[in-house]
This record gives C-alpha cells, sequence and structure tokens, in this order.
C-alpha cells in the first residue's frame, strides 16, 4: 500500500527525511532517485543536496533518525529506579510498542538495520544513542540477574525476535493485542535471564 501526504509545519530537513523512510520502504533504495524524494517531500530538488551530498549520506541519516526516534520512545518509559527485571521489561515493551505504533519506522529498520548501504561508522554512533539501555543489560548482568552472554548479542537476539515476529503478523493482517506483548515480554525474559532468578 502506497502512503502519500504533505507534511506540514515541519523542518524542511525532517520533511527530506521523512520522505525518504517512505520511499526506500515502498521503492527501495535503487527505486529512489534524489528528484523523485524532492517531489515526495515537496521541496526542490536543490534543496535536497543542501542538507544531503547523496543518496547514501541520505538512508544513513535516516538511520540514525528512525533508531534516534525509537531511543526517545524508550527512554520516554525508562524506569531506571525500578528492579531489574522491571526495568528491562518495560523497556521491551516499550520496544514493542514503537514497532506496532510507528509502522513506517519499523518497516525501515527490518529492511535496512543489516543492509551494506548502512555504514559501519553510522552503526558506532548508535553506542551513544542507545547508552542508557545497554547500561541496564550490563548492570543487570553484572550483578548476576541476566545469564553470561554479550550484551550486543542480548539486544540483536530480542530486537531480532520481535522484529521478524511482529513483520509476520503484520503480513498475516493479525492484530496484536496487550495478552500477546506480555506473552513476547515474558518469553523474552525468560530467554535472557539467570538460571539463578527466582522470577
Amino acid at each position: 500500500m502506497n502512503i502519500h501526504f504533505k507534511i506540514i509545519s515541519m523542518p524542511k530537513r525532517a520533511q527530506i527525511l521523512e520522505a525518504g523512510i517512505r520511499l526506500f520502504v515502498e521503492r527501495g533504495l535503487q527505486g529512489t532517485s534524489m528528484s523523485l524524494l524532492a517531489k515526495e517531500a515537496n521541496v526542490a530538488t536543490g534543496s535536497v543536496y543542501n542538507y544531503f551530498e547523496s543518496k547514501e549520506q541520505l538512508i544513513n541519516e535516516i538511520f540514525l533518525y528512525v533508531k534516534q526516534k525509537e531511543a526517545d520512545f524508550l527512554l520516554e518509559n525508562h524506569r531506571p529506579d525500578s528492579s531489574y527485571e522491571e526495568a528491562i521489561k518495560a523497556l521491551l515493551r516499550a520496544g514493542i510498542r514503537f514497532m506496532l505504533d510507528n509502522c513506517l519506522y519499523f518497516r525501515f529498520s527490518h529492511l535496512y538495520g543489516f543492509s551494506s548501504a548502512i555504514e559501519d561508522q553510522t552503526r558506532e554512533k548508535l553506542h551513544i544513542v542507545f547508552e542508557p539501555f545497554i547500561k541496564l543489560y550490563q548492570d543487570a548482568k553484572n550483578a548476576g540477574v541476566l545469564r553470561e552472554i554479550r550484551i550486543p548479542d542480548v539486544n540483536i537476539q530480542i530486537y531480532g525476535g520481535f522484529s521478524y515476529f511482529i513483520h509476520w503478523q503484520f503480513v498475516n493482517h493479525n492484530t496484536v493485542d496487550e495478552h500477546l506483548i506480555e506473552q513476547m515480554v515474558d518469553f523474552a525474559w525468560a530467554a535472557i535471564k539467570s538460571p539463578t532468578t527466582t522470577s
């Protein structure tokens, strides 16, 4: 399904980024030209090049933009003063909710999260963006609450599982309700908690 709408009262750079998300999701990297992007963003083609030198730079900036949106949403639901279990479950819940409530952002991440178009230096910037959540997992591991596993591996396994499961639900037009969200959270927690953790 194609999604087309004009963005009102948004800075021009953000207009271009949002238009790029829609086009890269709908048409792919090769099917999106800078001129088409300008038309979708309702700006002059020259304006696109004022902000982004190339399509390659643009998709990397979009990747960071989407991930920053996700991190901001997670931060709003972050509960650092709770127990490790409660804080991590709140984070997992928020991650699922972000995917469900931000379909285009989710689909972009799902399509391009492991794409070679995203440069290594772009990925490295995610450590800063997601630092509070990495720290939560690391602290929980140091406290013996999580099993012995590399923290990046924990995130990839959980995010990857959630991402493909929700994508499958979208493709099959299934509803992801609160009960299913809690099942996903409990399943993920059971997978990463230390065998000595009682709950």
